[in-house]
């Protein structure tokens, strides 16, 4: 073999290497914009439920706390009586020591009852201030989305083999979001196969390369290892 036909051949498989280089590298291009497009889409529908429920549990809350107002002006009247009971039952000359004890456990509960009115209605707004917050930073969050879907949209305009309906903007809302993160991973994964596919062909034809040139399969899949193999046996 001349060693311009060596030389050629060596330019050829080095021409394949990169090839196969470029396309490994849009591969892991397109499938972290996959992942980040599913991870977007995955966090749009969890935000958006919860939102979804907040408004229920406020309501319900807030009916809770209604009713445990209700309750602490009920046991707050009761205390009142019950310490009336017991300052007349104190006052009288000829009061029981049975009466005097019953008068002082009627107070004692009536406090109690209104103790605990209290604390749940402490609970209560407790709750509510935490509802405003959950759903202040879901609404956040779900700006946040916004922005990244928008990224990985850019990136998707700039990606090799992704098809024109993958390439549409993702909108603001999460129902837009959703939509598209839809979209977006199965147009990625359509360019994924492809690029693999093509990666694969470019395979195919180094190994035949490296056949024609070694009188045999070279070991192995890989296009590097195709061209080291050609470089040793034609003394590159």
């Amino acid at each position: 073999m001349t060693d311009e036909r060596a030389a050629s051949l060596l330019e050829l498989a080095v021409e394949l290497e990169e090839r196969d280089r470029a396309v490994a590298e849009q591969i892991e291009l397109v499938a972290d914009l996959a992942g980040r497009a599913g991870a977007v889409r995955e966090r749009a529908v969890h935000v958006a439920a919860q939102l979804a429920g907040i408004p229920d549990e406020l309501a319900a809350v807030e009916t809770a706390e209604a009713d445990a107002r209700a309750a602490e002006r009920e046991s707050r009247a009761d205390l009142a009586e019950a310490e009336a009971r017991l300052a007349a039952v104190e006052r009288g000359r000829r009061s029981k020591e049975d009466d005097l004890a019953q008068a002082r456990r009627s107070a004692v509960t009536a406090r109690e009852a209104v103790a605990d009115a209290l604390a749940r209605i402490d609970r209560l707004v407790t709750r509510r201030t935490e509802l405003h917050d959950v759903e202040g930073a879901l609404l956040a969050e779900s700006e946040g989305l916004a922005v990244e879907a928008q990224e990985v949209a850019a990136g998707m305009r700039e990606a090799p083999r992704v098809s024109d309906a993958g390439k549409a903007d993702p909108g603001t809302t999460l129902d837009e979001i959703e939509h598209w993160g839809g979209i977006a991973r199965a147009a990625l994964f359509v360019a994924y196969g492809t690029l693999e596919t093509e990666r694969e062909k470019i395979v195919v034809e180094a190994v035949a390369l490296g056949a024609s040139v070694l009188g045999e399969q070279p070991p192995g899949t890989s296009v590097a290892l195709v061209r080291r193999r050609l470089e040793q046996s034609l003394g590159g």
